[in-house]
């Protein structure tokens, strides 16, 4: 599954149009289909995932497409929210939201203060929470 999902992900990097990119989805999954009967252990089975992988690597984008407010996007902390206290100075409201966001947008608890740690790689476009 997860190579079925790194192939689109592949793809969406490289096709800029969405009549493309079903087409050779299509294709994609049709690939993955032909081999789907074969046993599980079988050395033809690890043979087409070693390929498929290597395909895989073969074709990655060198600045693959990643969504605009994640990190490494180009809305990614554009424009942070102001802090409530300073929407609101006479107090903020019962009832309002005071829900905070991670990076990945997980919810942070009540009972913590500030997000969890995080290392943003704008080279790789990848990140990763210290939890």
């Amino acid at each position: 599954m997860r190579l079925y999902r790194n192939s689109l992900r592949v793809l969406t990097s490289w096709c800029e149009s969405r009549d493309i990119f079903n087409e050779e989805a299509i294709k994609i999954r049709a690939e993955f289909d032909a081999s789907k009967s074969l046993p599980q252990d079988s050395a033809k089975v690890k043979r087409l995932i070693r390929e498929a992988y290597e395909r895989l690597e073969e074709q990655a984008h060198p600045d693959p497409y990643i969504v605009p407010y994640m990190p490494g996007g180009s809305l990614f902390m554009r424009n942070p929210a102001p802090p409530l206290e300073a929407v609101y100075p006479d107090g903020i409201p019962e009832g309002h939201s005071r829900r905070q966001l991670n990076i990945d947008f997980s919810n942070i608890p009540d009972s913590q203060q500030y997000a969890d740690k995080v290392f943003v790689d704008s080279i790789s476009k990848q990140y990763w929470i210290d939890k």
